[in-house]
């Protein structure tokens, strides 16, 4: 057996057709690892731009995140995605890009986009209640405990709505 092999090895080896088998192996896996990997990257940028849509998708629903709020957590999530599953290619600058990108599109194809809810801050606007100064009369000692209904703001809006009921019926 270990002869048949020898003799068969010798004779691949002194016409030439070894060679020519392992040159033609060589050839054909250099040709073929560039398809290889390019299809491979093909698929992972697949997968991240499926992802970053999930994400953009999920985070501009959110209103209580500003516009920017969102872009950083579509990022920061993309990143981890990416690290995740050892994208090393897909750099900050170019995840930025892609979400922006396919930000315009979601919002260019009519999709929903929860504005941005918008709180005034304390310092800008103070909720003050009105200060009811008492009017002078005559009667010193009138009792103000009690304000004359067109001395308040406020009311509880049922006894406005009995007057208004009131001056309907007339």
């Amino acid at each position: 057996m270990f002869a048949i092999l020898t003799k068969t090895f010798n004779y691949l080896q002194s016409t030439g057709v070894l060679a020519a088998g392992i040159a033609f192996i060589l050839a054909v896996w250099k040709a073929a690892l560039p398809l290889a990997q390019a299809h491979a990257k093909t698929a992972q940028e697949k997968s991240l731009l499926t992802a970053i849509e999930g994400l953009v998708a999920r985070y501009a629903q959110v209103a209580a995140l500003s516009k920017q709020d969102r872009f950083d957590a579509v990022l920061n999530d993309t990143l981890d995605f990416a690290s995740d599953h050892g994208y090393t290619w897909a750099k900050s600058s170019l995840i930025k890009g892609l979400i922006e990108s396919i930000y315009q599109d979601y919002k260019n194809a009519g999709k929903d986009v929860a504005p941005v809810i918008t709180t005034p801050s304390s310092d800008v606007v103070k909720d003050e209640p009105e200060l009811v100064i008492p009017s002078t009369t005559d009667n010193s000692t009138a009792d103000t405990s009690k304000s004359d209904s067109t001395d308040t703001v406020e009311s509880d809006g049922a006894s406005d709505i009995a007057k208004l009921e009131g001056e309907v019926e007339k």
